[in-house]
């Protein structure tokens, strides 16, 4: 049943039978033998036949997709379990952080978290605060830093520290400077504006802070962001203060690690 599983979850990822037999390295027809066992297990069909072999997830399909990916997760964790009792214990330990808790303040308790857990090996990914939510939620992070204030069925959050919110660039200028729905400084950023009736009359949406940045140095556009990541350009706070709280995140199906407590730990001694 697990390639059964692995199988689904190539098709859902893919939304197209032929491109997930080529990516499983197996034929189409074993792909479509392996959707239809466990729709037939199930009860329920997992997706929507349309031309040219593609697929379209039922919401049956959604709810399996979150569940396969936590017991791929979980078969995962096993294996590094099994290999520390043989002796080898490299661990592999994902951390997911949103873009201003990744550039501004991990990289300042990473050292320190490694001192303490010396067999492990880190890898850190960048992204906004809904992707990290989504892939915890799956557990391939097994744990996410976040600026959003969004909750999810499935993910437990913790407070470690805050930040405030600014207005950066020329104010005077028309054009805004916005992060991508789904980032955590967007949300703020959309409240900000519907708090003080604000339509901008232009808008420019780019997926990172650091390109923001970089146009705001030039002289380019305005923008609202944390105070860390305020430099070498001018500045003003809102007309009302904005502090957000600033979450770490686990998928509470999963038992809450030592690392994890760890992180929490050193994350509130360095900013609280």
């Amino acid at each position: 049943m697990f390639h059964w599983l692995q199988t689904f979850m190539t098709v859902y990822e893919e939304k197209n039978f032929t491109h997930a037999a080529e990516k499983r390295f197996i034929s189409q027809p074993t792909v479509s033998l392996h959707i239809q066992k466990l729709e037939e297990i199930t009860g329920s069909e997992l997706f929507i036949r349309s031309g040219r072999n593609h697929a379209v997830p039922t919401e049956s399909a959604d709810l399996l997709y979150v569940r396969a990916k936590q017991l791929d997760s979980l078969w995962e964790t096993s294996l590094s379990d099994i290999q520390q009792l043989q002796g080898n214990t490299r661990i592999t330990y994902t951390i997911g952080a949103s873009q201003t808790i990744g550039v501004y303040m991990l990289p300042l308790v990473l050292p320190q978290l490694q001192k303490q857990f010396p067999n492990y090996d880190f890898v850190v990914s960048i992204a906004n605060s809904t992707v990290i939510f989504n892939r915890v939620e799956t557990h391939e992070y097994q744990v996410g830093l976040v600026e959003s204030p969004m909750i999810a069925p499935m993910i437990t959050r913790t407070v470690f520290a805050h930040d405030s919110l600014v207005l950066a660039g020329d104010m005077t200028n028309d054009l805004w400077l916005l992060r991508e729905t789904g980032s955590g400084i967007r949300t703020y950023t959309d409240q900000f504006f519907q708090q003080e009736n604000i339509i901008p009359a232009q808008k420019m949406e780019i997926a990172s802070n650091e390109a923001i940045l970089t146009m705001l140095r030039q002289g380019v556009g305005k923008t609202l962001l944390s105070d860390l990541s305020v430099r070498d350009f001018p500045y003003e706070h809102p007309p009302t203060p904005i502090v957000r709280p600033l979450f770490q995140i686990h998928n509470h199906a999963f038992p809450q690690d030592p690392l994890q407590i760890a992180l929490h730990e050193l994350l509130i001694a360095s900013f609280s």
